[in-house]
C-alpha cells in the first residue's frame, strides 16, 4: 500500500461501482426489522493468495457477508468493509479485488458501501459488517423450529473442499519441484471453491409462497456443523441420511484420487456457501413442488436422540463436526 493516495483511490473505487456511500444512516427503520452479520478473513488462514484471483477473492468476501444475512431471512442492503493491505499489493491489484466485489454488489442489491483501506504489515485482512431488512409482519410469522421438521440442503456438498484440497496439493508440489499446476479435468471442483453462488431465489421463492422456514443455517464449516447450530439454538436432535445428501459425481472422482471419504469432505469440509433449512413437515408436499434444487437429507428430533447419521444399511452413528465437544 506503499506510494497510495488513500482519499483518491477510495474515491475512485467508488465511482467506478456507482453506488452510494454508507453513513451509518438506517432509512425508514419503523418499517423494518434489522439483522448485523460481521466476517473477518484473514490472507494465510481464510484465503491463500498464491492460488486465490483478487476478483475471486473479492466476491467471495462478501457472500461470506451476506450469507448469514440471508439464512436470517433478511434482504442484504448495506455493508461496511476495511481491507488491511500490506506494501506488497499494489493500486491496480486493489481495483481488481474491488472489481469482484462489486459484481456481488450488484448482484445482491446492495446499495450503501462504506469502505476504508488501512495498512497492514501481516498481509491481507477483510473485515466486513452487513445488514439486512425485513418487512415486521413476515419476522412474526416464522414457525417454532420443533421435531419432524424436514432438514433441506441447497445444493450438492463436499465440492468446495476438494477443490481446496487439489489447489493445495498443486501448490506443494510448484513449491518443491517448480512444475506448472495440473488442474484440467478440475474445473467442477475448482470453480465451487474460488466462485461459489448464493442461489438468491430460493428465498424470492419463500417470499412468494406460504412455506416459511422454521429456522436456516449458512454452511460455511461443514454440513456437521451446520446440523449441530440448528439443534443447539433450538435444543432438538437431528437424523441425517447419507444417502440423501447430494454429492456430485465430479467430487466423488475427486475424492476417490486424493483417498479421501466423500462423506468427510461434505460433513468437516468448508465454504460450500450452500444453505441448510429446516421446514415444518406439513410443507412436505409443497417443498417438493416448490423447491426441486432443494434435497431433503433428515429431519429434526428429540434431543435426547442426539444428532446421528444414519448409513445406508441402517447403522446410526453419532455425527461429529471440528469445534464440537460433542
Amino acid at each position: 500500500m506503499n506510494n497510495i493516495n488513500k482519499i483518491s483511490l477510495i474515491d475512485k473505487l467508488y465511482s467506478k461501482a456507482e453506488i452510494d456511500r454508507y453513513c451509518g444512516v438506517i432509512t425508514k427503520p419503523q418499517e423494518n426489522t434489522f439483522f448485523n452479520s460481521h466476517k473477518l478473513l484473514l490472507e494465510g488462514i481464510d484465503f491463500d493468495l498464491v492460488y486465490t484471483p483478487l476478483k475471486h477473492l473479492g466476491y467471495k468476501a462478501i457472500l461470506a457477508a451476506v450469507g448469514p444475512i440471508y439464512a436470517a431471512g433478511f434482504s442484504p442492503f448495506q455493508l461496511s468493509l476495511s481491507i488491511a493491505l500490506s506494501k506488497k499489493i499494489s493500486e491496480p491489484q486493489i481495483e481488481e479485488l474491488w472489481e469482484g466485489m462489486v459484481a456481488a454488489f450488484k448482484e445482491h442489491t446492495i446499495t450503501e458501501i462504506k469502505l476504508d483501506l488501512i495498512p497492514s504489515i501481516t498481509g491481507m485482512a477483510i473485515s466486513l459488517s452487513s445488514q439486512g431488512k425485513q418487512n415486521k409482519k413476515l419476522f412474526v410469522q416464522r414457525p417454532k423450529c420443533k421435531q419432524g421438521d424436514l432438514l433441506c440442503i441447497s445444493g450438492s456438498m463436499g465440492t468446495s473442499y476438494l477443490g481446496l484440497q487439489i489447489l493445495e496439493r498443486e501448490k506443494r508440489v510448484y513449491q518443491e519441484t517448480q512444475t506448472q499446476p495440473k488442474l484440467d479435468g478440475y474445473k467442477f471442483v475448482l470453480q465451487s471453491f474460488l466462485n461459489p453462488f448464493i442461489e438468491k431465489s430460493i428465498f424470492e421463492t419463500f417470499n412468494e409462497t406460504d412455506i416459511i422456514p422454521s429456522e436456516c443455517d449458512f454452511v460455511t464449516n461443514g454440513l456437521a456443523h451446520s446440523i449441530k447450530s440448528i439443534c443447539a439454538r433450538n435444543s432438538l436432535g437431528a437424523k441425517i441420511f447419507m444417502n440423501r445428501i447430494p454429492v456430485p459425481t465430479p467430487a466423488s472422482t475427486v475424492a476417490e484420487e486424493l483417498n479421501i471419504d466423500p462423506m468427510t469432505a461434505v460433513l468437516n469440509g468448508g465454504e460450500e456457501y450452500k444453505f441448510l433449512f429446516a421446514i415444518p413437515l406439513e410443507k412436505h408436499e409443497e417443498v417438493l413442488k416448490e423447491f426441486p434444487q432443494l434435497d431433503i437429507i433428515g429431519h429434526l428430533s428429540h434431543p435426547d436422540a442426539g444428532t446421528t447419521f444414519i448409513t445406508p444399511d441402517g447403522q446410526e452413528l453419532e455425527l461429529k463436526a471440528q469445534a464440537w465437544d460433542k
